[in-house]
This record gives structure tokens, sequence and C-alpha cells, in this order.
């Protein structure tokens, strides 16, 4: 059975209670999360064989991490649990009607984020593995995790592991500069990619025009990085803060043909955090179980309408339940 990796930063999330702010409240609700967390959380939910690898401080705060993760039957052992540092956090005030939700990140010094040091043998890590997902988020922690990454990265191609990376830009972690000098290190060795028109125009220096709604940017991406087999992604459109209308693309790089999901409009958001990880989770699962590329992109893209349903950053759906969705999506009740 295919095995993936995930590996990347969990982090602790703190969310307001409903009309709530965060400058003026009495309680916060907790969950635990952070992207790479999220894809194997789903990914075993979905009934994949996972791995997750991150680096926590030996608390017991971080033992959250551990359970969490265990109950779905995500791999835990290369969890690397030492240091007196602090597990990183953010925090989430959530919105209502037009006001959107809005997050505030408090991850510097967190104990993955200052690794100094090579702490994973690599072939152990590696064994049995096929699929390896990570993100540009955990490249952005620090310029340790610049170059560690892209050796995890170059040693998973050593060893035919597939690459898959959500490029995952955020401004609160590192310059547009900064990470574009490490994007253009990774990008020769992913093999599927997660990436849109701002990604193509500020990170690989394709030509876009502003109001252009073309979707040829990812032509482009295939023509400057030919390693890549696929790009996905999401367009949103929103009709208010928390109401969208969303659909996935999948563009296969051999018949250059774009593959969208059909149109979902979501009327009421109840979190939209780990909504993108939802997806991408559906898309590697597609690629596990050999679906085509319309069937890929649309199971994705249920599941990510799925997470935008419920609390917290992980998708609490399987595999059925996903596609009894697609079934009756619109319907009242399920008997």
């Amino acid at each position: 059975m295919v095995k993936v990796l995930t590996l990347g930063e969990s982090l602790l999330r703190l969310s307001t209670t409903p009309n709530e702010r965060l400058r003026h409240l009495s309680e916060l609700r907790v969950v635990f999360g952070g992207a790479e967390a999220n894809v194997a959380h789903n990914l075993a939910m979905l009934g994949n064989k996972v791995r997750y690898a991150t680096k926590v401080p030996a608390n017991e705060l971080a033992q959250n991490i551990y359970y969490e993760l265990n109950a779905v039957g995500v791999d835990t052992q290369y969890i690397i649990s030492k240091g007196s540092g602090r597990l990183g956090s953010y925090y989430v005030e959530v919105g209502s009607d037009l006001r959107a939700s809005t997050v505030v990140y408090d991850r510097a010094f967190s104990e993955i984020a200052n690794m100094k040091e090579r702490e994973w043998d690599l072939e152990s890590l590696f064994d049995g593995i096929d699929i390896f997902h990570t993100t540009g988020i955990t490249l952005g922690l620090s310029k340790f995790w610049h170059e560690y990454l892209l050796e995890l990265i170059k040693f998973a191609k050593s060893k035919g592991i597939k690459v898959v990376f959500d490029m995952n830009y955020r401004s609160g972690l590192w310059s547009q500069e900064e990470a574009k000098q490490a994007f253009v290190k990774v990008l020769p060795y992913v093999d599927v990619l997660s990436a849109n028109k701002l990604d193509a125009k500020h990170f690989m220096d394709i030509e876009i025009a502003d109001e252009s709604n073309s979707e040829n940017f990812l032509e482009q991406i295939a023509q400057k990085y030919p390693n890549v087999e696929a790009i996905f992604g999401t367009n949103r459109i929103s009709m208010t803060p928390n109401a969208y209308q969303l659909t996935g693309f999948y563009y296969d790089t051999e018949t250059k043909k774009v593959f969208h999901s059909k149109k979902h409009q979501i009327q009421y958001v109840v979190d939209r955090v780990g909504a993108g990880d939802a997806y991408a989770a559906g898309i590697i699962d597609g690629i596990i179980k050999h679906r085509d590329p319309q069937s890929v992109v649309e199971f994705a893209m249920a599941s990510s309408v799925l997470k935008h349903t419920i609390f917290g950053d992980a998708n609490w759906f399987t595999t059925e339940q996903v596609e009894q969705f697609m079934k009756t999506s619109g319907g009242n009740i399920i008997r």
C-alpha cells in the first residue's frame, strides 16, 4: 500500500468563540493544526497509510499532537520531542456575516523553527515512503530550513519518491524575494505542485496581466519546470467574507488539459482554515487511488467544501462520506 510522509510545523490554534473579538474576549477554543499535520490527518481519515514528522518541545502541551494524530492512525514515531522551546501558535478571530475571520501568528522561535542540526536519519525517515508532501510554510521557517527542506526533497527524489509541494506563501514568515530564492531551488525537484497565478507571477517570473482570467500560466509553469507532472489549486470568488463560489482545477502536464470541478456555492462558512489542506489531501488521495483527473478534482473539491462546514483545522470525513456528499450535496437529510 502507498505510504505518504508529510513534514512540517505543528501549531496550537486558539480561536475566539462566535461573536467575540481578539481585542475583547473572555475565552478561547483550542485545537491543534499546521498544514502538513492537517494533510496527514485528512489522508488517514481517507484510509491511507501516513507518517508525519515534526519537532515539538518536550512538554505536556505538545503531547496533544501525538494524541490527535494517533487517534486517526497516523504514524508519529518521527515526531522529535525534545528541548524546552515553545510550540508555535496562532489566534483566529472567527468572523461573522460581512466581517471576515482574521489570523494572528505567534510562531517565532518555536522548537522546529530553532532547529540548527539535521536530526532525522533520512534512510529511516523515508523507509517505505512513496509520496513526500511538504509546503512553502516549512521552507520559510528559517534560513536553516531553506537548506534542510531542500536536502529532504532531493533525498526523496533520489529514492524515486514522488514529491508533492504546496507553495503556500506566507508573507508573515518571509519576504517575496527571500521566498523566491528558495522556491527556485526546490521547484526543479517537484512532481506535483500546488500553485496559483500569483505564485507564477511573483516566484517564477511568468508574465501575467493583472486583469487576466486565463489559465495559460499553468502551461507556462510546465514549460519552465518540465519535471512537474500535475498542478492543482482552487479558484475562490467571495460574495461576502463568509460566502463563496469555489471551484478546483487540476492540470495534467502530459495532456496539457485543465480539469475543473463543478462550482460549489457555500452560503455560510463555519471555518475556512484548513480547507486548502483538505483539497491537497484529496488530490493526493486521488493520485494514490489512481482516479482519473476529473474524478481527482471533483473528490478533492468536495473534501474541501465539507471542511468549510466544521470547526478546526482538520477534516473529519471518510471517503464514503465525501462520496455521499458528492451524490447528495444540497439535500436536507441522509437517512
